[in-house]
């Protein structure tokens, strides 16, 4: 297991199994500070560290696959909800990655069917976000849909692996880190380029492509998006009746987002977006029976 010192943030590496159920006093090998460390019982016996990853674009999956399979932890990938809701049921792992934006299932649906299984409750679920882009529309998402983290995009190298280590050992999830010198940093950076890259290939518009369908995909991936990010507007606007007015700061930044794709597509922009936020917000109301 990996904890993270609590004075300058560095990984230090501990033999779960070796101490598992002991209470260690660790000291952090860079700047000396100590801190005290309660290694579960669980990690007794629990083998490799098996994931679940599910994200409809492949090159994002195989990115997350190597970064996870360099810190030994096993990874399988898939690339939509119903697709997810199998490998789990086939093996359930420790940890799952989910998409919000899954093309068959939001996230909130996933959460939920896996949350009424009974041999997929103790799955740990890390929410993660669709869009690259550090500051657009997003703070602290106020709920989870029920799963227990979430991860931003451009935030994959540096810290999924604790946190889905964290998650497994029972343990709370640690803050986000510097890295702890350059050659790490320039490490992160190169896996940050691919991601936002892969992202991009996903939606970009090409000769022959289907430009509709993908138009529709970022529309609902910045809807989901959003959604993750303000459920406490979500639940008011649905009160209140007046999601249009509530989210219109946020539907302007995903359009702005969506044309940096689809130039010239203005009207397009806020027609699928708000249509895709729509039916997000239908569907979930209708699982909530609201």
């Amino acid at each position: 297991m990996i904890v993270n010192c609590p004075s300058c943030a560095s990984r230090i590496r501990l033999d779960a199994a070796r101490h598992a159920g002991k209470r260690l006093r660790v000291r952090c090998p860079r700047c000396r500070s100590q801190q005290t460390i309660d290694v579960p019982a669980a990690a007794v016996g629990c083998g490799v560290l098996d994931v679940v990853v599910a994200h409809s674009d492949a090159e994002l999956c195989a990115t997350i696959q190597q970064i996870l399979e360099q810190d030994a932890i096993a990874c399988r990938i898939c690339y939509s909800g119903s697709q997810a809701l199998a490998l789990m049921e086939d093996k359930p792992p420790r940890v799952a990655v989910m998409d919000v934006a899954l093309p068959d299932l939001f996230a909130f649906q996933v959460v939920e069917q896996v949350r009424e299984r009974p041999g997929l409750r103790d799955v740990r679920i890390i929410l993660l976000s669709s869009v690259y882009n550090r500051t657009a529309y997003k703070r602290r998402p106020t709920s989870l849909y029920g799963a227990d983290d979430y991860i931003e995009k451009h935030h994959i190298p540096d810290d999924l692996v604790p946190k889905i280590r964290a998650l497994a050992a029972g343990l709370p999830t640690p803050g986000i880190r510097p890295p702890e010198n350059e050659q790490q940093k320039l490490q992160w950076d190169a896996v940050s380029r691919k991601i936002r890259l892969a992202e991009q290939k996903e939606t970009e518009v090409s000769l022959g492509d289907p430009e509709m369908e993908k138009a529709r995909r970022l529309a609902r991936i910045i809807a989901s998006d959003i959604a993750l990010y303000h459920q406490d507007k979500v639940e008011r606007g649905l009160r209140e009746g007046n999601l249009d007015a509530l989210f219109q700061q946020e539907l302007q930044e995903g359009e702005r987002i969506f044309l940096e794709r689809f130039g010239g597509s203005e009207n397009l922009a806020r027609k699928l977006i708000l249509g895709a936020f729509l039916e997000l917000l239908r569907m979930h109301s209708l699982e909530k029976g609201t």
